[in-house]
């Protein structure tokens, strides 16, 4: 009986090697769909610079996945940064954080999910934003992406695998053909030269920052990894770095194929990767909008993946419902915590467009949401500069470097992104995030004093169940070890 029970809250071990596991964070990044959406946009703000504005964020991400990747090697646990954060901080400031970041999945997913649905009807089919068609597509799209997170792990990753296989293999292909043919009037070192020291060229790192989000998706499926302690930290980091040098050779390739000289035409195109394919690989160009979906779908099924295992760790360790914890028996997968995550979040997008059009709804809700994650970010980082003076005084020397500066790095670089979302003097409805920040941090605080209040013994537990009984071992915790 007690096999059986185990069976029904606990997930399959050693299912994924170091490629398996890097996937689902390379893929949530997105790095077409950033690409197609962002780059104009810091054109716009920073001229030819943007490859400059990509390397330089990606040297911060760096920083923060750093941060993960050493919690990682020692606490491998489906539920990755509230784990952390409970055996650095306390469990009270994992709850808060934790529901603060996954209240921001939902809310920024749920932009996602009506400009998706927005991008079919308008894209595939043909039609404008039609009330009601545009609503339909949305859902049946949530039900797409969730259904390879509950039908099994292999399974969902070999459909992200394909995805970005698909969407990677295209726009390399792309970039590297207008490189090799010099672009519209050859190569140029410009791209890579400071742009100037205006606020707008900040708000472009804060744009290029964000563009990062998602590389974390590894670190939840260390239980079902093979040598978790290796492979995971390995994944964190190299999806930033992978995802960074698409980044950097995707921007450089569209800017050269405007012309470093002609960034304004760039950033007034409404699709300048699809003109720069016809300009240069003209058959990748009908598959523009194909590549931007591939890009979107892959990456919520990496999302869905990871976050269903944290709510799913939480859910074992009691931080909320424990029906949440359950495992499908069939497909040995959380799935009533992917179904409990991507639920609210298609119904925030399909509500949003009661009150607005979906591109005003997509961009308010992913902006609002990502901060959410952002908090969970610097919590990290924070908790790794705590958890180095709480060995210190154990008696266990940790390296300076990458346990202290670096997660500091890491701190300064994501106030960046802060300041350009709540900066003041932005137009309705965003000039409303500073006010709504507020709100979710007091959510997740209110939520995690309440739980202490009435169930206090889930906080004390909590530790424990969130490794899921064997995620820790003793030999290898250096807590343990000093103990």
């Amino acid at each position: 009986m007690a096999a059986t029970t185990k069976s029904r809250t606990s997930l399959q071990h050693g299912q994924l090697g170091l490629f398996g596991v890097i996937m689902p964070g390379v893929a949530q990044v997105a790095p077409a769909f950033n690409l197609f959406f962002t780059t104009g946009l810091i054109v716009s703000l920073a001229g030819a610079s943007a490859p400059l504005i990509f390397l330089i964020s990606m040297v911060g991400m760096v920083a923060t996945a750093s941060s993960l990747a050493q919690f990682a090697g020692i606490y491998p646990s489906a539920g990755s940064f509230i784990t952390y954060i409970t055996r650095a901080i306390g469990t009270k400031v994992a709850v808060a954080v934790g529901v603060i970041t996954i209240l921001g999945y939902i809310i920024a997913f749920g932009g996602i999910y009506i400009f998706v649905g927005s991008y079919i009807v308008q894209n595939v089919f043909g039609n404008p934003h039609i009330w009601g068609l545009t609503q339909i597509v949305t859902i049946a799209y949530g039900v797409l992406v969730v259904a390879p997170v509950v039908l099994g792990l292999k399974f969902g990753i070999r459909v992200t695998i394909a995805l970005y296989a698909f969407e990677v293999i295209l726009l390399l292909a792309m970039s590297v053909t207008i490189i090799v043919r010099g672009g519209h009037a050859g190569l140029s070192s410009v791209p890579f030269t400071w742009p100037g020291g205006s606020t707008d060229v900040l708000l472009t790192f804060s744009l290029a920052v964000l563009a990062f989000g998602g590389f974390e998706a590894a670190a939840p499926l260390a239980e079902e990894t093979q040598n978790p302690r290796r492979n995971v930290p390995i994944a964190v980091i190299g999806a930033v770095l992978i995802s960074g040098a698409i980044y950097i050779i995707g921007s450089y390739a569209l800017v050269i194929a405007f012309g470093v000289g002609r960034t304004a035409a760039l950033a007034a195109d409404p699709n300048p990767f699809h003109t720069a394919a016809k300009a240069f690989i003209p058959f990748v160009a009908p598959l523009i909008t194909w590549v931007f979906l591939s890009s979107v779908t892959s990456s919520y099924v990496a999302a869905n993946t990871q976050t269903s295992r944290v709510i799913f760790a939480g859910a074992r360790g009691g931080l909320w419902t424990r029906s949440l914890a359950a495992v499908s028996p069939r497909f040995r997968t959380p799935a009533r915590a992917a179904v409990a995550f991507v639920a609210p979040s298609i119904a925030i997008g399909v509500i949003s467009t009661a009150f607005t059009d979906p591109a005003t709804a997509s961009g308010f809700l992913s902006t609002y949401g990502i901060l959410g994650l952002v908090i969970m970010y610097l919590a990290a980082n924070v908790a790794l500069i705590v958890d180095w003076a709480k060995l210190r005084r154990r008696g266990v020397r940790k390296n300076l470097w990458l346990w202290v500066v670096v997660p500091a790095i890491g701190v300064v670089v994501l106030a960046i992104p802060v300041w350009g979302d709540l900066r003041p003097g932005q137009a309705s409805p965003y000039n409303t995030l500073p006010w709504l920040t507020i709100g979710l941090i007091a959510v997740g605080i209110i939520y995690a004093l309440v739980l202490g209040a009435v169930r206090p013994r889930v906080l004390e537990q909590a530790p424990a169940l969130l490794e899921g009984g064997d995620g820790e071992d003793p030999a290898l915790d250096p807590l343990a070890v000093s103990g």
